[in-house]
């Protein structure tokens, strides 16, 4: 076994050569671009505003509340209006929901008979069934209104108030004379326009104004109108209907929004929101939506009200609770150690990465348990620990990555077969085969693997999943390559070695099939020519099996410097055609009839190989065994990102960049980090019924809209997954890993040098 130090790839970057590709980053153009030692571009790590949402759900003693305003003063303090009194929310974080509590901070209010509360002047105002008043400004606002079945109001200027039962209206001064009194009927909504010193007024079929002058004039007249709100600074004022909204400069009806049924509307901090029968959504400045639906963002997607909270956050009050969405200044290193705390918290088990993990009694206690592909994620995982390690020399993120070591050696160790490696293991687990005759058909048509439990070879307690696939293999290599590369620990990389050499051994003996207990092939660990060239050349499978055992052979014979390796790397380029298989182009890959399994396989494209694909060309690109090789794998690669560009995967487009390439789609990678969202569990989202997106017609790869939508909107998205799905169900008591979705492709631009330190000196939206 060959231990000498080998001549790294240039690719792989010694931590010297990082940190002179991040210093590269003062050399910038006129316009501040800045670039790295390859001549890449590189985003400045500048603090942006991070959204998330804590929600207040009614508790099961008051859900039969009827909530119906809200309030936010300058001191923080929200309160809600409900038929039962006013409550507060109590307790609320990211992942504890909070909940309601009576309002009990001023006693005399709790025998009042309020109707409705707003904010003026950052502080609350009260209406009952007797006056107009406040607990600020030493309670000297108290006017008599006269008016019993009072349920409307709002502010003006200099403290002056106009009130209506719904049909008559009254203008009041602080003093509680009556400026004014007068009918409006059907009236549901009053605000004030404070730059032209109206008051709006609302009805199911007109907009009206209330103006200083005494006078009540109609300013549109509709159907279905449901609100209207100030806006653009306050001079001009939108108007929300059930079948969209418009304003009133233009009166041109605008109805291709998330959900047309709108149900309030108000602008907060420069920005229109919306709330509507199916969620809430902002008007930005590129003219598109962000949509905050689901359990993700709200309680109830019925919204009643939004107003401005504290802290700059937005509140929205639907049906079944609050939903408070905030703004957090951070960088993507901060966000970066935020899912770092949580992996370690909850998805570790015995070392190996655990991809969803359950919450059967609540978010304090995860739920681990073993996955088919334990091995793939922790891959990704100790892959991403050491990019960190490189370029900040965190001992923690070394400590995490040789505990994933550990874990994954152990796979190989537990089955007493060298080179063969678990798919998982367990302690006090059943021994079980399902293995039974039609186990491959079963597992194809399903794509479940079978269930095969063995004992552990090193505890007598413990059992090992069999049937190892391809996918493990690309995990278990490039978690392995990331060691052999990147570890400055002798030991490590001699274990390392010694994995990586019994694995691609055991698979050239077995003439380039995972045998498994039984004696037979597994399902998908398969990269014989018989069966790789028995597809016809667009059958996918053909492609990638190709692609990946070509890029394992390379990684043996360039760690190990085994001729066996490149021998037989050659042989399937040279005489069985895997070099013309694995850079055919993607626009000949589609769906075949040739024969079941092709049809089975190349129904659609499995997103799964993308991820195959993307980790294994870490050994294909950089390994290339002469300089021939090189361009035609760089082209190869770049023909896959090319069709992968509308998903803006920063895993995708970082592994591009690995190969040096110039233009790969830094600013969508940057975005994909940032709208990737903070609370992973598995909540239902639905954008199907969005009158805002364009739908495309189905197709081969499954993409749905012509453009993809921010992750933080649509359901969650993990690298083998299918990006371009609009709807999930979900009962947010799982949790994915963010160690191999997110940290493994921020690391990744980290120590590629295409994402820099972090900048901490502006807010950079």
């Amino acid at each position: 076994m060959n231990l000498r130090m080998r001549n790294y790839p240039a690719i792989f970057l010694s931590l010297s050569v990082i940190f002179s590709a991040l210093a590269g980053c003062n050399d910038k153009t006129s316009t501040s671009v800045f670039f790295n030692v390859k001549g890449q571009t590189v985003y400045q790590d500048l603090p942006y505003l991070q959204e998330y949402s804590i929600r207040y759900y009614l508790s099961e003693n008051r859900h039969n509340f009827k909530l119906s305003a809200i309030s936010s003063n300058r001191d923080g303090q929200i309160r809600i209006l409900s038929d039962q009194g006013i409550v507060v929310p109590e307790n609320g974080s990211l992942f504890f929901f909070g909940k309601f509590i009576p309002d009990i901070s001023y006693t005399p209010l709790l025998s009042k008979k309020i109707k409705a509360i707003s904010t003026y002047r950052n502080q609350t105002v009260y209406l009952d069934d007797h006056q107009i008043f406040s607990n600020a400004w030493a309670g000297k606002i108290q006017i008599d209104h006269g008016l019993p079945n009072a349920s409307v109001f709002a502010a003006g200027n200099d403290f002056h108030f106009l009130v209506s039962d719904g049909e008559k209206l009254i203008y009041l001064d602080l003093a509680g004379n009556k400026l004014w009194t007068g009918t409006f009927k059907g009236l549901r909504q009053i605000r004030f326009q404070e730059s032209k010193n109206r008051f709006i007024l609302v009805a199911d079929d007109c907009v009206a104004e209330f103006t200083q002058e005494n006078q009540v004039r109609v300013l549109y007249k509709g159907s279905g109108i449901t609100c209207a709100s100030p806006v653009s600074k306050g001079d001009d004022v939108a108007v929300g209907t059930t079948s969209g909204y418009l304003f009133l400069s233009n009166r041109k009806l605008i109805s291709k929004v998330p959900c047309p049924e709108i149900s309030d509307v108000k602008e907060i901090d420069g920005q229109l929101w919306f709330g509507s029968a199916r969620g809430a959504f902002r008007l930005n400045e590129d003219g598109k939506y962000s949509y905050f639906a689901g359990e993700r963002w709200l309680p109830g997607n019925k919204v009643i009200s939004i107003e401005a909270g504290p802290d700059k956050s937005v509140l929205i009050l639907t049906y079944k609770g609050l939903g408070q969405i905030n703004f957090q200044e951070m960088t993507l290193e901060d966000k970066a150690l935020f899912y770092e705390k949580q992996v370690r918290e909850k998805n570790i088990r015995y070392g190996l990465n655990c991809s969803s993990v359950r919450f059967s009694e609540g978010y304090s206690s995860a739920q681990l348990a073993n996955q088919p592909s334990d091995n793939l994620w922790t891959g990704m995982y100790l892959a991403g620990q050491l990019f960190r390690y490189k370029v900040t020399g965190s001992e923690e993120a070394k400590e995490n990555a040789f505990e994933a070591f550990e874990a994954m050696e152990r796979l190989f160790t537990v089955t007493n077969i060298p080179g063969l490696f678990a798919r998982s293991f367990e302690r006090d687990y059943k021994v079980e085969n399902s293995k039974e005759e039609g186990w491959e058909r079963k597992e194809l048509l399903s794509g479940s693997p079978a269930n095969l439990w063995l004992p552990a070879a090193d505890h007598p307690n413990w059992t090992w999943r069999s049937t190892a696939s391809s996918d493990q293999t690309v995990g278990q290599i490039f978690a392995l390559t990331a060691i052999l590369e990147l570890s400055d620990d002798v030991q490590w990389k001699a274990r390392a070695l010694k994995c990586l050499d019994d694995l691609m051994g055991y698979i050239v003996k077995n003439d380039l099939y995972i045998i498994d207990v039984d004696g037979q092939p597994t399902m998908w660990g398969k990269w014989n020519p018989d069966y790789v060239n028995k597809f016809p050349v667009n059958v996918g499978d053909r492609k990638i099996t190709s692609s990946n055992i070509i890029a394992f052979l390379q990684t043996a014979y360039h760690f190990t410097g085994k001729e066996i390796y490149r021998n037989k790397a050659n042989e399937l380029m040279e005489k069985f055609g895997y070099l013309d298989n694995l850079t055919r182009p993607f626009s000949q890959i589609g769906p075949s009839e040739a024969d079941e399994l092709s049809k089975v396989l190349s129904e659609e494209w499995n997103h799964s190989d993308d991820e195959m694909y993307f980790l294994a060309y870490w050994g294909l690109y950089p390994y290339a065994m002469n300089d021939d090789l090189k361009p035609k794998y760089q082209k190869a690669i770049q023909d896959h990102w090319e069709i992968e560009r509308p998903e803006k995967n920063a895993l995708w487009n970082f592994t591009y960049a690995m190969t040096g390439a110039k233009e790969f789609d830094l600013e969508q990678s940057v975005g994909f980090l940032k709208t990737y969202p903070l609370d992973l569990r598995n909540w239902g989202m639905n954008n199907s019924q969005r009158k805002d997106i364009e739908l495309i017609p189905k197709n081969f790869r499954g993409q749905t809209t012509k453009e993809l939508l921010p992750l933080g909107e649509i359901p969650l998205y993990r690298h083998n997954g299918q990006i371009f799905t609009l709807d999930s169900s979900g009962d947010g008591k799982s949790l994915i890993s963010a160690g191999d979705t997110w940290l493994l492709p921020y690391w990744m631009g980290r120590y590629l040098g295409v994402i820099s330190a972090p900048v901490k000196n502006e807010i950079k939206k």
